[in-house]
């Protein structure tokens, strides 16, 4: 606007100078009026502006704190599961009635894994053929049933180690089979301490080869219990 002013504005006249030109009159207004809309174009629609600059932002997207949105974690929720004892087999039988039999692969298997026993004198690998604890308390109407199973086990590892000294080499000594004792007899609850009863065989054989011989290692109790046999006595017991 001053360039304006200072262009179309009426010069001074100074001492001795010659007149100069005027514009017409009716220019200006045209001149001004055409500098005008060119400088105000982009003002046209000011209540546009007005409105797209007074108009609120949008408003924030509502985003709560990760904690409080996310869903817990199984771990955290959900309890941890308590401890209960093992669920018994569908087979069980409370009255331990079931005879098993005396010569079966399961038996043979065990009876291999005692004599490896015996040759590394390492009463651990014949385990599956000794009586359990968990059963032999329920099945003993004594004192103190724990106690007596942890005497007998004691018997069962020094048993083991003096079969193994019946031989300075037990190097090449193959196993054949397990030989059944005496048949099996019944021994009804209340005889010999039990609340249960269980079938009873004494006097069995582990039979194995060694330098072309066959040899065998008496087992010397073994009684049932759910229809497999288990070992109380490997050897003389007093």
């Amino acid at each position: 606007m001053t360039q304006i002013n200072a262009r179309f504005a009426a010069p001074l006249a100074l001492p001795g100078a010659p007149p100069k030109r005027r514009f017409a009159p009716w220019g200006v207004p045209l001149v001004v009026a055409a500098f005008l809309g060119a400088c105000g174009g982009d003002h046209t629609n000011p209540t546009a502006d007005t409105s797209a600059s007074a108009a609120p932002p949008p408003p924030p997207t509502a985003s709560a704190p990760a904690s409080a949105t996310a869903e817990p974690t199984a771990s955290a929720s959900a309890p941890a599961p308590s401890a209960s004892a093992a669920p018994k087999p569908p087979d069980y039988d409370p009255a331990n009635k079931a005879k098993p039999p005396i010569d079966s692969e399961e038996l043979q298997a065990r009876a291999r894994g005692l004599f490896d026993a015996v040759v590394q004198n390492n009463a651990a690998l014949g385990e599956d053929m000794w009586f359990p604890k968990e059963p032999f308390l329920i099945l003993k109407d004594i004192k103190d049933p724990g106690k007596y199973w942890d005497q007998l086990h004691r018997a069962f590892v020094k048993d083991v180690e003096k079969l193994h000294k019946k031989r300075k080499n037990w190097e090449g000594t193959e196993f054949v089979k397990f030989e059944p004792g005496a048949p099996p007899k019944w021994v009804k609850p209340g005889d010999e301490g039990n609340k249960i009863g269980y079938y009873r065989t004494v006097k069995g054989n582990l039979v194995y080869k060694a330098e072309g011989k066959v040899h065998k290692l008496e087992v010397r109790v073994m009684i049932s219990w759910q229809n497999r046999w288990f070992i109380t006595h490997l050897g003389k017991f007093k």
